[in-house]
């Protein structure tokens, strides 16, 4: 895990960068609480990308989030899909379960997604506390897509 020190900077969104930053995923966050919304939050950080003019920092970090996000939300849906496979259908399948035969492939996924989420969160905060403390914190497989996705989206502005 590469850690870069960012020199202090004010980001064009009127603040801070290491606050944007943190907003990129507090935001996320805030968003991943709304119902039905919650199915979009990875797409918030797209905005503070766009929004972002000068400081490459607070695009990183919109770009980290965003793949971030997109992989949280790809493994809840495989989670949530296995979980709802092993969901008794009918009469005879519910009774099977409530005799006990069954639930032990159903709680350990959802202990798994469990641990899958809170995993997630803690690297959130781990990526929050670097940022206010002005360190860009590249995390191996997430910043080369982060890259290449920041490499991609700039591209595509421009033209």
């Amino acid at each position: 895990m590469k850690t870069t020190v960012i020199e202090p900077h004010k980001s064009s969104l009127g603040m801070d960068a290491n606050i944007a930053s943190i907003l990129v995923f507090a935001a996320m966050a805030i968003v991943s609480w709304l119902g039905f919304l919650a199915w979009f939050a990875w797409a918030v950080p797209l905005v503070f990308f766009y929004l972002e003019k000068e400081s490459a920092f607070v695009k990183f970090q919109a770009m980290q989030a965003l793949v971030i996000g997109i992989a949280s939300a790809v493994i809840n849906i495989i989670f949530r899909i296995f979980i709802r496979m092993l969901t008794p259908r009918d009469i005879y399948s519910a009774l099977n379960y409530a005799m006990g035969r069954g639930w032990g492939a159903w709680r350990l996924l959802g202990t798994l997604s469990s641990i899958v989420g809170i995993a997630f969160l803690a690297l959130e905060i781990f990526i929050i506390y670097s940022s206010y403390n002005w360190k860009q914190v590249e995390i191996p497989v997430v910043a080369d897509f982060a890259a290449k996705a920041r490499a991609i989206l700039d591209s595509s502005g421009k033209g």
